[in-house]
């Protein structure tokens, strides 16, 4: 008899354990709640700055490369347009056949390893070029990156002008020197130099207009 007094009813224990579990279940997912608004919290307040930071970083890199392959087309164009100068001085009388032709021959020294120069310049500014993109996807982009930005696009069109122009340089300057090796004739010479003369005064024109544009850009 006085067993049967003191034993637990089934129906007891089962309520007390749903109920120390119910407590438990609260407690943890309250912990959960608090743990998971802080970990998306902290991530989007701290994540902006530094992705902000890392996108100017890699646009001023692409710009340094950008001033080398200027810089390279500079050096390579300054030597066509006192060629194709000469040509335009030549034909407007200013100067004699042999004047020009001294011009010419001064501005051959050394010009093929320029345009080398530019092209692996070139080379390398295409090889992180999309590290800069040419417009920001995010609304939240600073002032300066915008700024590098416009900079960087302003500063490609002019690499892309210079390009141009230093290609119509270098076929011009295999033409001179297939015409020093016997493999052209002075009248196919003649007809190639004035179709690059003509494209020259063009191309470096544009180029002349990229660049100043590329100037007044600002830039990173």
């Amino acid at each position: 008899m006085h067993g049967r007094h003191t034993k637990v009813r089934p129906h007891h224990w089962v309520a007390g354990a749903v109920a120390v579990l119910l407590a438990v279940s609260v407690g943890i997912a309250g912990a959960w709640v608090i743990h998971a608004q802080t970990d998306d919290s902290t991530p989007t307040e701290s994540s902006s700055p530094s992705a902000g930071a890392r996108q100017l970083q890699a646009c001023r890199t692409v710009s340094k490369t950008q001033s080398d392959a200027l810089a390279a087309a500079d050096r390579s164009l300054a030597q066509w347009r006192v060629h194709v100068g000469a040509m335009n001085q030549l034909v407007s009388g200013q100067i004699t056949l042999a004047q020009a032709q001294a011009f010419w021959n001064r501005t051959r020294v050394g010009a093929a390893a320029r345009v080398a120069k530019f092209e692996k310049a070139d080379g390398a500014y295409a090889d992180v070029a999309r590290r800069c993109p040419s417009h920001s996807s995010s609304v939240s982009a600073s002032r300066q990156v915008r700024r590098c930005m416009a900079g960087v696009r302003a500063r490609h069109r002019a690499i892309d002008a210079g390009s141009v122009a230093i290609a119509t340089w270098k076929h011009h300057i295999r033409a001179m020197e297939m015409l020093r090796s016997g493999q052209l004739t002075p009248q196919m010479a003649t007809q190639m130099w004035l179709q690059s003369w003509h494209l020259g005064v063009r191309q470096l024109d544009e180029f002349m207009k990229a660049r100043r544009d590329a100037a007044d850009t600002p830039s990173c």
